[in-house]
């Protein structure tokens, strides 16, 4: 019997990889990745558990991918931003204006997947463990690398760059926390500015 004959009795690949990637992506960012299960996903798309189970290995597999999915959506952007070469203002500017983005608008939930992520950590398997650590601390390293180009033009204020970048990334969760509260998205945007002014030389450096 060749090969031929062996892969056609074997059962088809029915399951929709990027469908159930992208219910599991809005069902986690609406609802919290500890509070939706595998048969939770299943139920909503007709999919079978064990399909699922043998493209993803797991629970914790499919999280780990679902999380390569939104940083490409959303953390990737961010990052892009940091370490793109413009004006520390223009930067800021893009920072504010992408975190704060009309999300009923673009049809997606409110807050962000990966403050989520971290908030509920010791939940999560370790793959996805491990991943949000990772995307964690490149995030931390484009932070810091963009506030030691703005100190270079004085535009920042003296404080260690690991302090500055745990700062930044303090007011990046605070604005998704507060997003996902239903605080009105002009709050948002003017509180990253006041609190980002903190930390700039020149008042005039971020634009009221």
């Amino acid at each position: 019997m060749n090969e031929k004959t062996n892969s056609a009795r074997g059962r088809p690949k029915t399951l929709d990889r990027d469908r159930v990637l992208q219910t599991a992506l809005i069902q986690y960012w609406s609802k919290g990745p500890a509070n939706v299960s595998i048969s939770d996903i299943c139920n909503l798309i007709g999919a079978s558990k064990p399909g699922v189970y043998r493209e993803f290995g797991s629970d914790d597999g499919l999280k780990k991918a679902v999380l390569e999915v939104y940083h490409g959506l959303a953390i990737q952007p961010v990052i892009d931003i940091l370490e793109k070469n413009q004006p520390t203002t223009d930067a800021i500017d893009a920072l504010i204006g992408f975190m704060t983005q009309d999300r009923t608008a673009l049809g997606i939930p409110q807050g962000c997947l990966f403050v989520m992520m971290r908030a509920q950590s010791e939940r999560l398997g370790p793959s996805t463990y491990h991943k949000l650590n990772k995307v964690h601390h490149d995030l931390l390293a484009a932070y810091s690398e963009w506030i030691e180009r703005a100190k270079l033009h004085g535009e920042f204020i003296n404080i260690p760059t690991d302090i500055a970048a745990l700062l930044l990334d303090m007011q990046h969760g605070g604005a998704m926390r507060m997003q996902r509260e239903g605080v009105p998205r002009e709050t948002i945007e003017s509180v990253l500015r006041f609190a980002l002014r903190a930390v700039m030389f020149r008042d005039n450096v971020i634009r009221s």
